[in-house]
């Protein structure tokens, strides 16, 4: 299970989830393409296949390139866009930026993973035992070498492919200020590129926002409500 999916961890009751790994993890296709705008193509293949016309796209961490990719490219199919610790648009078209933005290779691995588990809370926010959920990270690592030179770099290097002025569905933003992994500062400045969002931030909780489940539950039940 990955993130996406254990962020709707204990809600199959309420809503029907699809929770599709991106390109790259755990054993999915690795196109020659794997742009977010081609992720976003595959995930309308999907609901095509499945005959569903619209969802509700949440997008936690790198994830979020491409389900903000999804809302712009598809409006029609896209009920509502919740951003969940995920990565932010840039204000404006930047003229440097990293072109690798993720782990070192080295690091990919299960050994040294493991022994980085001191310092997961004060680099990523995040409990020590979480290193238990990344493992092995043979069925990630894939995914996780796409994330570093393709998809976090990808709002800033295909600039123009994230008019977010433009986007036609609602937002719900859930971040925390504690997150090292996304920075809520960065997603705070943009806010205002968004046209209908919902910012709902936390002083703690990490990149997996813990301790605040019941209030992001609420949220969400509130914003697919507010937004049939």
């Amino acid at each position: 299970m990955d993130q996406g999916a254990d962020s709707m961890r204990g809600q199959a009751g309420k809503y029907r989830i699809i929770a599709p790994s991106r390109f790259g993890y755990l054993g999915s296709t690795i196109p020659d393409d794997s742009s977010p705008s081609a992720q976003a193509r595959a995930y309308l293949e999907l609901l095509d296949s499945l005959s569903i016309e619209q969802v509700y796209v949440l997008g936690t961490s790198a994830g979020g390139t491409i389900a903000i990719r999804f809302a712009l490219a598809y409006p029609e199919r896209t009920k509502g866009l919740v951003l969940y610790s995920s990565a932010s648009p840039w204000p404006e078209e930047p003229k440097k930026y990293s072109k690798h933005e993720g782990p070192p290779a080295f690091f990919c691995k299960d050994y040294p993973m493991w022994l980085l588990r001191p310092l997961l809370r004060p680099l990523m926010g995040m409990s020590k035992d979480t290193v238990y959920t990344m493992l092995p990270l043979g069925k990630r690592k894939q995914g996780m070498q796409i994330d570093a030179k393709i998809v976090n770099p990808g709002m800033a290097g295909n600039f123009a492919e994230y008019p977010i002025e433009e986007l036609q569905v609602p937002s719900l933003i859930i971040a925390a200020k504690d997150d090292n992994l996304a920075d809520s500062r960065s997603m705070e400045q943009v806010l205002s590129r968004f046209p209908n969002a919902t910012w709902l931030p936390f002083e703690d909780g990490g990149h997996l926002m813990v301790g605040h489940e019941k209030e992001i539950e609420n949220a969400r039940d509130n914003f697919v409500r507010d937004n049939p």
